[in-house]
């Protein structure tokens, strides 16, 4: 009986490259940790570490930092990608982003179908927006994976122990974690900078068309969600209208 692998293929392709990947942090990891000892025992309790601050700058190796370079670099080439890709609608949105303006601001005369409209090319865009930012959540977790196998490797390697406050049982925070920055949650801000879609805008861009269209937008009252159509809460809430 002959078995069909095709449908098994993708997941296959991809598994050995993860494997000799771990391979590699794990070894290396080992051999870094002669040197990372005398900084791990030195380390303050865990207890004392101000929030929202990297407690571990002095752990930040030269393997740990290629791999936050290798998620920032996949990071940026997607969201490139996503600009690249989208240069029409976004073309598109900066147009009628005027248009609606006009209507709005200037005539004084609002005009619902085209704010419809013009709704309906600001969901795309988030669609595609929310889409790539999966990506690249996707490549942070890969990034974070690869420093767990780095760090289990260094950890096990102390013999005896170590007494310090990063035991192999309580790592808090692996140092060097991937984070995607803040622009992620904000994408519609990339509709708007100038030069490129980093770093973004000055605070407050106000008199920017799409900025004052989006305000118009997200003013409008809510519709039956099954419209499609990002209004009122839907446009101005920070996980729904800016992915």
């Amino acid at each position: 009986m002959r078995i069909d692998t095709g449908r098994f293929s993708s997941s296959a392709r991809y598994a050995w490259p993860g494997r000799t990947t771990a391979f590699h942090d794990r070894r290396q990891g080992r051999k870094d940790a002669p040197g990372l000892r005398a900084r791990l025992d030195s380390l303050p309790h865990p207890d004392t570490w101000e929030r929202d601050t990297d407690p571990y700058p002095q752990l930040l190796t030269p393997h740990v930092l290629g791999i936050r370079a290798s998620a920032s670099r996949g990071a940026d080439r997607l969201r490139s990608r996503l600009l690249h890709g989208e240069r029409a609608l976004c073309a598109r949105i900066h147009a009628e982003s005027v248009r609606v303006v006009t209507q709005y601001d200037v005539r004084q005369n609002p005009t619902p179908a085209a704010l419809a409209r013009y709704g309906e090319l600001i969901g795309v865009w988030r669609t595609s927006a929310g889409v790539c930012r999966v990506r690249a959540t996707v490549l942070t977790h890969e990034a974070n994976q690869r420093l767990a196998h780095y760090w289990d490797a260094v950890l096990v390697s102390f013999q005896p122990p170590s007494e310090g406050p990063l035991t192999a049982g309580h790592l808090r925070r692996l140092p060097g974690r991937v984070d995607l920055d803040e622009s992620w949650r904000r994408t519609d801000d990339w509709l708007w900078a100038d030069g490129g879609p980093w770093p973004a805008p000055a605070p407050g861009p106000s008199g920017h068309p799409v900025v004052r269209a989006l305000a118009i937008l997200a003013a409008q009252p809510r519709r039956d969600a099954g419209a499609g159509i990002p209004h009122g809460d839907a446009a101005a809430d920070p996980e729904r209208g800016h992915g």
